[in-house]
């Protein structure tokens, strides 16, 4: 059995574009969280002989932690792309959709993770900083970065 690498594009614009932006955001407090629950959860169970429980329990708390341990946001190919932790699902956006770009700063109690609140859609795993998205009359996202000038400025190119 012979493998062979593909051949390359005979024209050159057909190839991917480079990635324009990439940033990876760490979720330090969802993982000080994760691993505090954890063990608040886990020790007593285990303690008290729940074996199952305090498995199930600790096993649940590392897939949390894991899938929502940071935020990467890319711009490339014409569409901005975010993900959390090992990237399981990915959310897109054709740069083209975007009508508006804003550095903004949210509430702490809007929470961390994933969150629909009234107006917006919110994606981050740390701080208060973010980037928000005018897609429509009725559909804004805002997507949680310790680098809001940066990702503003590069969806500000990629658009123009």
């Amino acid at each position: 059995m012979r493998f062979e690498l593909p051949k390359s594009r005979a024209n050159p614009e057909d190839e991917m574009k480079p990635v324009t932006y990439r940033h990876t955001q760490r979720g330090t407090l969802i993982l000080v969280t994760s691993v505090l629950v954890g063990v608040l959860g886990v020790v007593p169970l285990w303690q008290m002989g729940e074996w199952p429980p305090a498995v199930a329990f600790a096993v649940i708390t590392l897939a949390v932690a894991s899938l929502f341990s940071s935020l990467t946001v890319e711009i490339s190919d014409g569409e901005l792309r975010w993900y959390f932790g090992p990237g399981l699902w990915t959310y897109r956006v054709p740069l083209d959709a975007i009508k508006e770009v804003a550095v903004v700063r949210y509430r702490w109690w809007y929470g961390w993770g994933i969150r629909m609140a009234t107006g917006f859609r919110l994606y981050n795993v740390s701080g208060l900083d973010a980037v928000e998205l005018k897609l429509g009359p009725n559909d804004t996202r805002r997507i949680g970065t310790d680098d809001p000038q940066g990702l503003a400025l590069a969806l500000r190119s990629g658009r123009a």
